[in-house]
């Protein structure tokens, strides 16, 4: 904890479903009363169901709870950073489901979350209802705003028009993009990107969704070949760690901007390694906020319209870290980390 600048680790096990989650807290905000008390104190951040292993599970709670603390500073949110992990060492049956929502529950208000990589909204709806403190949730089952995924893809969409006027010169419509994952995410960004005009390469690990993609004009590739395509923009959309320095040496785009988190294994010298090839890297963190940015919507009781609207800080956001950047002749990654982690 000492070694990453963690606030809190929870660890969590149900005798009963053999339920195992480990939460890491990376920032608790500085909220107090008239008498100096700390008051109305709570963290953010999605519940994710991967890694077999408590080391594996530990590590990506730790890193991704300190990408959700960045996050609530790009969209100048009062909250903290946090992660749980479920261990997927389990099926999901309703009873598991069910002791996950009992977890989250236990946590009185504290943690708020999201459904994350490995759940569904199905999953969700049955977590929901063991728990208060979850959002992003079903439209018609429980009243909620639904996936995140187009509202994260929006906000990266509207990033890279910047992006590719920026530092290719030329109109997003006129690039190549490859796109890693077709998940939630992925997906909607490839159809976006599409329909602007941009010729989109994808890769998936499931054949379904590689179909459904197909049937849009997106051309698919082998997952084992997504990464090493010749393109303008490679946005990553799925694992984090995935841009490190076995890839970086394959690598053939220009630009890195994507909707994974944790896209560099080693965040600062991974950067370094992308700038000797002349890769630009597009902080993740600021990308793909767009998620968080729905469920802070949610809770004031607005619609995805209001959402998507709101991506615009995103942008913002960005422009101000390349602005900053220049001024103070960094890279963006450093840019990034100095505007927006722990204040």
């Amino acid at each position: 904890m000492e070694k990453e600048g963690v606030r809190e680790i929870r660890f969590h096990f149900n005798p009963k479903t053999k339920l195992k989650a480990i939460l890491a807290i990376d920032f608790i905000p500085n909220k107090r009363d008239e008498k100096g008390k700390l008051k109305d104190i709570s963290v953010d951040g999605g519940t994710r169901f991967s890694h077999k292993t408590e080391e594996d599970a530990l590590k990506d709670a730790v890193r991704l709870a300190r990408a959700m603390t960045r996050k609530t500073n790009v969209l100048n949110a009062k909250e903290g950073g946090a992660k749980a992990v479920v261990l997927s060492t389990n099926k999901k049956t309703k009873k598991f489901l069910e002791s996950i929502g009992d977890f989250i529950q236990i946590q009185g208000g504290f943690f708020k979350t999201a459904i994350d990589l490995g759940f569904n909204l199905n999953d969700a709806h049955i977590i929901h209802t063991k728990t208060d403190y979850i959002d992003s949730l079903d439209s018609h089952l429980d009243n909620g705003l639904g996936s995140t995924g187009e509202t994260t893809a929006q906000g990266i969409a509207s990033s890279l028009k910047i992006v590719s006027k920026k530092f290719l010169k030329k109109e997003l419509k006129l690039c190549t993009i490859a796109i890693q994952g077709l998940g939630a995410v992925g997906m909607n960004l490839a159809f976006k990107l599409k329909k602007i005009g941009c010729v989109v390469i994808a890769s998936d690990i499931k054949k379904e969704l590689c179909n459904t993609a197909k049937k849009k004009g997106i051309i698919i590739v082998n997952p084992n070949k997504i990464l090493y395509q010749k393109v303008d923009i490679l946005s990553p959309c799925a694992f984090g760690g995935i841009i490190n320095k076995n890839t970086i040496k394959k690598l053939r785009c220009k630009i890195v901007a994507g909707g994974a988190n944790n896209q560099l294994e080693n965040e600062l010298k991974d950067e370094k390694r992308l700038l000797k090839r002349k890769i630009i890297f597009i902080p993740d963190f600021i990308l793909n906020s767009g998620g968080f940015l729905q469920a802070l919507v949610e809770r004031k009781g607005g619609n995805l319209n209001e959402a998507a609207k709101e991506t615009k800080i995103i942008s913002l956001q960005l422009v101000k870290t390349i602005n900053y950047a220049k001024k103070n002749n960094c890279t963006l990654l450093e840019a990034a980390i100095k505007l927006f982690d722990k204040k």
